[in-house]
């Protein structure tokens, strides 16, 4: 899991300097298909029968939410609207709070009054992190619409993978991704072409994002998840670092006093539905 957080931190790192360049909508195509040539190799060892899939209906809204979120991401860090590592990755932990709403209204989830007082009192950590009253900038809003659609798409997961193989998921999130974002990569394919530099930067950026996605697969599926998920709270500290050392700037402290309330309300609801959970088995 600290592995996840350090690659998925040079994973934004390398798409936020490559913005400066390239538009993101170019780079988040690039990162869905490396993830796809990545994934290739296991197309070939099972043959076509691992892309049988038994709900196209939500594989399909699985992957567009993931593409969204995809999108989203590139944007909100990009050279163009300026949101610090640290302010997004801050933001992105309200993707918990998220899930709980969307698990409710989609899947009719029964949800409890501990979970529900936990999730108010997180988004009221996003209202002190974002500070509406000054002004909410477009970076903000994109980070939490990027975290709101990877929400869908966990909670999404949580349901396809009871009738399919994470791996299935994993080629079809890749493949439909790449079909969604090709036309947004030739639309803004830069008019001067890429050199090899500018092509390996990208090749690492997405092996990067792909090497993250698996730590953080096998970390969840080897560990207790109570005791995991706080540690992907360090992403924060570590983007902190990065901003610190590479862009000269730090978050203004309601970030940390949002962030807080959100890995409080966050960390509270994964212990919780864990203790539950093995109450119940």
């Amino acid at each position: 899991m600290v592995a996840s957080g350090a690659v998925f931190t040079a994973f934004l790192t390398l798409s936020k300097l490559q913005s400066s360049h390239f538009d993101p909508g170019f780079l988040a195509f690039w990162r869905a298909f490396i993830a796809l040539v990545i994934t290739f190799p296991v197309l070939l060892r099972n043959g076509l029968s691992i892309l049988r899939v038994h709900q196209p209906g939500f594989v399909l809204l699985r992957s567009l939410f993931g593409t969204m979120g995809f999108i989203l991401s590139f944007y909100a860090v990009s050279a163009q609207f300026g949101l610090p590592l640290s302010a997004f990755n801050a933001i992105s932990f309200s993707r918990a709070l998220f899930i709980t709403v969307i698990a409710f209204l989609i899947l009719k989830e029964p949800v409890g009054w501990h979970r529900w007082g936990a999730t108010l009192a997180g988004f009221v950590g996003v209202l002190i992190m974002t500070q509406p009253q000054s002004g909410i900038s477009l970076g903000t809003l994109l980070a939490l619409g990027a975290a709101f659609c990877m929400a869908g798409a966990i909670t999404l997961v949580k349901v396809l993978s009871r009738r399919h193989k994470p791996v299935t998921l994993l080629i079809w999130a890749n493949l439909l991704s790449s079909c969604m974002l090709l036309p947004l990569a030739i639309w803004k394919w830069p008019a001067e072409a890429p050199s090899l530099h500018d092509w390996g930067l990208i090749a690492l950026m997405g092996g990067c994002g792909v090497a993250g996605q698996y730590c953080y697969i096998r970390g969840m599926a080897i560990g207790d998840a109570s005791f995991l998920s706080p540690i992907d709270y360090l992403r924060l500290p570590m983007a902190a670092t990065v901003d610190w050392l590479m862009f000269h700037v730090l978050p203004g402290h309601w970030t940390w006093v949002g962030t807080a309330i959100i890995v409080t309300a966050t960390a509270y609801i994964t212990i919780r539905e864990q203790r539950l959970r093995r109450r119940s088995g």
